[in-house]
């Protein structure tokens, strides 16, 4: 029930976003002056938690327990091998640049003036989720800048110094041991602790440019999920796709568990905690796991009509409006909710699909690209 109380909440919240944003201009503007200020000192309170992780001081109390198959374990906020990275109060840094990066970028795009700051700090709070999420659609934003710094003959200060820093900070980072190697969770592996400052130096460490195209094997399964049931598009209901998943998923984990069991291999005689054996995690076969994707947990709930909705909406929009820069701004949002890690509508979607389509479609006069 709570699902499609979701969906009625998205809906609720978009229409009346629209209808009161739409008609009242200075309503918006101080829309988006709350906005900047929340998101300049969110964007602190992000840095802070990311160097008070490192410097063992004092952040907010998580009372979310990590999603693992150890049930009881705590949220890790600790990486040995990797750069830290930032999630401020948020249970993974994915769920911090879902929700906040939006929210940037709609402030962002709202300057009529240079601020510089705002865009830096934001920018580098951002950056430090080291998320390839992050880096894709900076990039995509990126080129819409750039063509349009090419069409007006005229630079965004704004966007630069923002694009800048989250492809920065999100590319080259630290690792946690580097910084502080007396830290309470750095003294639990102390061999490698020695191991990785052994040279006294600084070690930067920077992420791949493959990565940001590289949509890893979780995503590549529920494509292939979603592939496979495109012959059968009969509704499952909301409540039935993740059991569908985990019923897809499991497959490969079975036989394995059948053929590991009949041949008793010698690995068997030690119980391995973490451990898997090949093919994936054993968690789902307890688990539910999540599409992690809104078309294709619609598409298998709804069935054909959801896909057939989405066109008709999609022929709508563009017949109806320009393509203008407010207009691919508006799309790229969309875009943005479209693959997060998020499955489902809600208000807060509701919320800033609705501002933004005020704020760029309806206010705005759409002068084409």
């Amino acid at each position: 029930m709570l699902r499609y109380f979701n969906i009625v909440s998205f809906l609720v919240v978009f229409a009346f976003t629209i209808n009161v944003s739409s008609k009242n201009k200075s309503l918006n503007d101080e829309i988006l002056r709350k906005l900047k200020n929340f998101c300049f000192i969110f964007s602190l309170m992000v840095i802070y938690i990311f160097i008070a992780q490192i410097y063992d001081l004092y952040e907010p109390f998580r009372n979310r327990s990590n999603t693992n198959l150890f049930g009881e374990s705590s949220q890790s906020t600790f990486w040995l091998s990797q750069p830290h990275r930032a999630m401020g109060t948020f249970r993974e840094p994915s769920f911090l640049i879902t929700f906040f990066y939006p929210l940037v970028l709609l402030v962002t795009n709202s300057f009529k003036k240079s601020n510089v700051l705002f865009c830096v700090i934001t920018g580098t709070a951002l950056g430090l989720t080291r998320s390839d999420y992050v880096r894709f659609f900076s990039i995509v934003v990126l080129f819409l800048v750039i063509y349009l710094t090419y069409k007006d003959k005229k630079v965004n200060l704004n966007y630069i110094a923002l694009l800048t820093s989250v492809l920065f900070f999100s590319t080259f980072g630290v690792l946690e041991c580097n910084l502080n190697p007396n830290s309470i969770d750095c003294s639990n592996f102390q061999e490698d602790v020695d191991s990785i400052n052994r040279s006294g130096k600084l070690k930067i460490k920077s992420n791949t440019a493959s990565s940001v195209v590289d949509i890893g094997s979780e995503r590549i399964d529920v494509i292939n999920y979603f592939v496979n049931s495109l012959g059968n598009l009969t509704p499952e209901g909301l409540n039935s796709v993740n059991q569908g998943f985990q019923t897809f998923e499991s497959v490969d984990i079975n036989n394995e568990m059948y053929l590991t069991n009949r041949s008793s291999p010698e690995y068997l005689l030690t119980r391995y905690s973490t451990q898997n054996f090949g093919t994936g995690n054993y968690s789902v076969l307890k688990y539910e796991i999540n599409v992690q994707n809104i078309i294709v947990f619609y598409t298998k709930g709804f069935g054909a009509i959801f896909i057939a909705l989405v066109f008709i909406l999609s022929i709508d929009f563009i017949t109806k409006y320009s393509l203008s820069k407010d207009s691919v701004f508006f799309l790229i949002i969309l875009f943005f909710f479209i693959v997060s890690p998020i499955e489902e509508l809600n208000a807060y979607y509701g919320l800033v699909i609705g501002l933004t389509y005020s704020l760029c479609i309806k206010v705005n006069n759409n002068e084409k690209i």
